[in-house]
Formats: C-alpha cells, sequence, structure tokens
C-alpha cells in the first residue's frame, strides 16, 4: 500500500522518483511546527525580468545588493513565491547551508517538508552557490 500525499505534495514525490533523487517527505505530526532538521526557505525575486530564487537558512535575511551583485541584476524586486523545484528560475543557494547533512524546505504544503543533502538540493535545482545574507 502507498501513502496518498496531498496533490501539491505528490507533484514534489512524483519529481523526486522521477529524478532518482534520494530525499525525504514527511509530514509535521499535530502539534509539531518545525521540521526535524535545519530548515531553508526560498525567496523568489525578478532580476532584470528573469525569476531569481535564492535558498537560504529559515531566520535569516537576504542582503539584497549581495544578492543583485551575484546575480549580474540591474534591479531585483520581490516575485510571486515559486514551488520546489523552481523551474524555470535561476537559483542560488547561500553557502552556509552547504554545512547541514541535510537541508529541510516546505514541500507544497506548511505540513509537510522534504529533506535533501545539500548536493542533491544543487543537482535538482541546478543550483549556483552564493554568499548573500546580511550579516550577524
Amino acid at each position: 500500500m502507498t501513502a496518498s500525499w496531498p496533490e501539491p505534495v505528490e507533484r514534489i514525490a512524483s519529481f523526486l522518483r522521477e529524478s532518482e533523487a534520494l530525499g525525504r517527505l514527511e509530514e509535521l505530526p499535530a502539534g509539531i511546527d518545525a521540521p526535524p532538521g535545519p530548515a531553508a526557505r526560498a525567496e523568489a525575486f525578478d532580476c532584470d525580468g528573469r525569476t531569481l530564487v535564492a535558498l537560504l537558512p529559515e531566520g535569516r535575511e537576504v542582503d539584497r545588493a549581495r544578492l543583485s551583485r551575484r546575480a549580474g541584476c540591474g534591479a531585483l524586486r520581490p516575485a510571486a513565491r515559486r514551488e520546489f523545484p523552481f523551474q524555470g528560475a535561476r537559483v542560488i543557494l547561500d553557502r552556509s547551508l552547504l554545512a547541514a547533512r541535510t537541508v529541510w524546505l516546505e514541500a507544497g504544503s506548511p505540513r509537510h517538508f522534504l529533506g535533501l543533502s545539500p548536493r542533491q538540493l544543487l543537482r535538482l535545482t541546478r543550483s549556483e552557490t552564493g554568499i548573500f545574507l546580511i550579516d550577524d
């Protein structure tokens, strides 16, 4: 018997199967609001008419000037949210995420998370890496 995911989560599960990716999808138990490990989030931007997705640790903020320079944008403006695997977008992963064993991203709903190694995340999203966080 196979588990039945909600449709947006199943889209991600299907992508993982087709990509032969080593990842883990989890539904958070009732009363739990955080993934089982270091969380990352995606912020979408318009970069001179192209979509740019920045992947960064949850709780950290993008330094837009740094990201704009890294991406070669003349103008960087917030854009509509994009869903994993961010197809059609240029993706830049902050290098600080490379130290994690597993990175957890929201997967189709606030109750579902996808756990991937940084290496798998880079491969599946065709990410580049950069340093673009506001310094603590």
